[in-house]
Parts: structure tokens; C-alpha cells; sequence
């Protein structure tokens, strides 16, 4: 039985995306050893699964869309950037987002649905950020750099819809390859066809 890699998270609107371009040119500015994240493939990730094979994967779809009206549009504020494990040693360089509550409660929300279709979840407490650049080699200090660019204006990201997505790994980057998605505001649900 065949399985794909497949992750639920918040797709980010054309406008959010050229802004983080933007900062991410600042910052490749300082850190040319970075590996940036291509902006048409950011994304808020609410859940990571990993390789499930078909038959989850068919659950997992019946599973989410029982949550379906049980939420309402939501804006956070993007902000950063900051670094995983620390400015010190920058492994994973992101932007954050507040106010956290309502992205916690989402996340938490959809803890049952995974249980359903027979998924475990992370134990790991959630931190919503978005990645946009991974590092790796020696060591670096941002500290100073993050501290400048705090006050950075950056499109809000408004929260209305989850999408199931399908990563496929190519030489040339991962492919993100919506599943379904859905919306909160309305009935509308859109399964794609990813063939």
C-alpha cells in the first residue's frame, strides 16, 4: 500500500508571502548561508504527520471535516523574526504570531479528529511560527539583527480555512499538493484531486 507525506496547516494569502519575501532579502543580506523557504510554499503548519498510508489518509479526510462550522475567521499578527533553538545557535529561522490563543485553541480542537482516524499527535506543546529559513555550519549570532528588524511591518495573516496537504520531496524543493480544504466561514469544502 502506497503512503504520502501529509501535513494540515493554514496556507498563507499572495500578499503575507511577498512581505516575508521581503524580509527574508534583509536577512540574506547577513546570513548568506541560509536556505530560504520559497514563498509560495509557506504555510502555518497546525499538524505534521509524516508518511501515512492511504487508507489513514482517507480517515483522516472525514475526520477534519467534521470540525467544519465549528469555527470562525481569525486574524493573528506576523511577527520576528526570531530563531529555533536561539539567536545564538539559529537553526531554523521563523517569524512568530500573536496572538497565540486562537492558533492553540484551533490546534486543539483538531487533537480529536486525529484520534479518530487512528493518528497520534506531537506531545510536544504547539508553537505556531511560519519557516522561512534553516541553517546550517557555524555558529551565528543574530541576536542584534532580530532585535532591528522587531518593529518590521508585516501583512496579518487572517485565519479562515485548513488545508490537508500533501508534500512531495523533489531535488529541486518540496511540492506542496493541496488535498482539502476547509473553509470556515461557509459550507464550501474543496477536495482536490492531486494526481
Amino acid at each position: 500500500m502506497s503512503s504520502v507525506r501529509a501535513f494540515l496547516a493554514i496556507p498563507l494569502p499572495r500578499q503575507l508571502q511577498e512581505s516575508i519575501r521581503v524580509i527574508q532579502t534583509e536577512l540574506q543580506a547577513s546570513i548568506a548561508e541560509a536556505r530560504w523557504t520559497r514563498p509560495e510554499n509557506l504555510h502555518l503548519t497546525l499538524h505534521f504527520f509524516g508518511e501515512i498510508d492511504q487508507e489513514t489518509l482517507e480517515k483522516l479526510k472525514v475526520s477534519v471535516l467534521s470540525i467544519k462550522g465549528c469555527q470562525r475567521p481569525f486574524q493573528v499578527e506576523v511577527k520576528g523574526p526570531g530563531a529555533f533553538p536561539n539567536p545564538y545557535r539559529p537553526r531554523v529561522i521563523w517569524l512568530g504570531l500573536k496572538p497565540r490563543g486562537q492558533l492553540e485553541q484551533l490546534h486543539r480542537a483538531i487533537e480529536p479528529c486525529l484520534s479518530q482516524a487512528g493518528l497520534t499527535t506531537d506531545s510536544r506543546p504547539y508553537s505556531p511560527h511560519l519557516t522561512i529559513g534553516r541553517l546550517r555550519g557555524d555558529k551565528l549570532d543574530l541576536t542584534e539583527l532580530f532585535s532591528s528588524m522587531q518593529q518590521k511591518r508585516i501583512e496579518p495573516l487572517t485565519v479562515d480555512r485548513y488545508i490537508l496537504y500533501e508534500g512531495r520531496l523533489h531535488p529541486e524543493g518540496a511540492q506542496h499538493v493541496p488535498l482539502l480544504t476547509v473553509n470556515f466561514d461557509d459550507e464550501n469544502t474543496d477536495i482536490h484531486d492531486a494526481t
